[in-house]
């Protein structure tokens, strides 16, 4: 074996040796850059547009990454604030109807009184029993609302640290992109032709799952707002707006909206429209996704919506949230290099000689 040969080897041992250590470094930050990554591919047009107006590569992707995080942080702010504003009214709604409870000798004076006498007209045990069991699941429910809540603490920060390292990933991949994107593709042993059709569909594709996103997120948030209008809860359109943004949270999605207007609606008596609320949230609104994403994914990737579907929920089982977004792409990359070796088989030989 020749010392140039012997060399090559070791050099490559070393790098192989340091990219597992480089990921083991760089695993804490895998969402932030990926999500920056998504991202920048969307609008690494406008950024390469205004670079050629500017003539400043570095004001370019300041001004990209700032209108970037203004128009997608925008509406997080509104619903924040909405959720305030809903969370107060709603608090003083509850008060009022609960000192018209305690005048008015005719009526309930709770809401776990409301809930026993419901029952207790209609099944055959005794009321001390229905109170004991109702205050008990009670008890267990906000004990989950308490876990819930934490939860939904501890996922805020995740979320806030993400979208500060992913703002600071997304600046210098628009300033860079192009030029770390040119020597990966350098450093890939396929010919220039199959590295470019490699990294073209991995754009497509990433262009595409974004653009599900946001399908889903619409789509959920008009729907949400019209079971929110049908049943007669306040600000319909603040509460779709802010079940668009949550449809984007993985696993949960419009939920984190719909379930509470669902206790809520309990909590005031309204059965009828609680139950409406649960089964429009569940039948409708969750089942969205289902449908849209696949067929936004898959239309603009000319494949199956059902293969992007199975993606998606493998890549989710496998790798977490991300796998709603690296499932199909990790398809599509397949599907890419099995058609360039296609190409370099021996077929492929055989009609060139032809």
């Amino acid at each position: 074996m020749s010392f140039s040969r012997r060399q090559r080897i070791s050099l490559g041992l070393l790098l192989a040796a340091l990219v597992l250590l480089l990921l083991k470094i760089a695993w804490p930050f895998v969402s932030s850059l990926v999500l920056a990554t998504m991202v920048a591919t969307v609008v690494h047009p406008v950024n390469k547009r205004l670079n050629g107006r500017l003539r400043r590569p570095g004001l370019a992707s300041l001004l990209t990454t700032s209108v970037t995080v203004v128009v997608l942080g925008a509406p997080l702010v509104f619903a924040c604030i909405t959720v305030v504003k809903s969370a107060k009214s709603s608090y003083n709604a509850a008060t009022q109807r609960s000192l018209d409870a305690s005048e008015s000798p005719g009526r309930l004076t709770s809401a776990t009184d409301r809930i026993v006498d419901l029952f207790a007209k209609r099944l055959p045990v005794p009321r001390e029993t229905l109170q004991a069991q109702v205050t008990a699941g009670m008890k267990t429910g906000a004990r989950y609302l308490v876990g819930v809540t934490e939860g939904i603490i501890v996922s805020t920060t995740s979320i806030l640290v993400t979208t500060v390292f992913a703002t600071i990933f997304l600046f210098y991949l628009l300033l860079y992109g192009e030029s770390w994107l040119a020597h990966a593709a350098g450093l890939l042993p396929f010919g220039h032709a199959a590295s470019a059709n490699l990294i073209r569909t991995a754009h497509q594709s990433i262009v595409a799952n974004v653009h599900g996103v946001f399908g889903v997120a619409l789509a959920q948030g008009a729907f949400l707002g019209l079971g929110f209008w049908l049943v007669g809860i306040a600000s319909p359109f603040q509460w779709g707006v802010f079940g668009a943004i949550a449809s984007i949270v993985p696993f949960v999605g419009a939920t984190l909206v719909w379930v509470p207007g669902v206790v809520w609606l309990v909590f005031m008596g309204s059965y009828g429209k609680a139950l409406a609320l649960g089964l429009w949230g569940v039948l409708v609104v969750g089942s969205l996704d289902n449908f849209i994403r696949p067929w936004i994914v898959g239309s603009r990737e000319n494949q199956s919506p059902v293969l992007v579907g199975f993606a998606m929920l493998g890549g989710t089982y496998a790798i977490g949230p991300l796998g709603l977004l690296l499932g199909p792409l990790v398809v599509s990359l397949s599907g890419a290099v099995i058609e360039e070796l296609k190409k370099m088989g021996p077929h492929a030989e055989g009609v060139k000689g032809d």
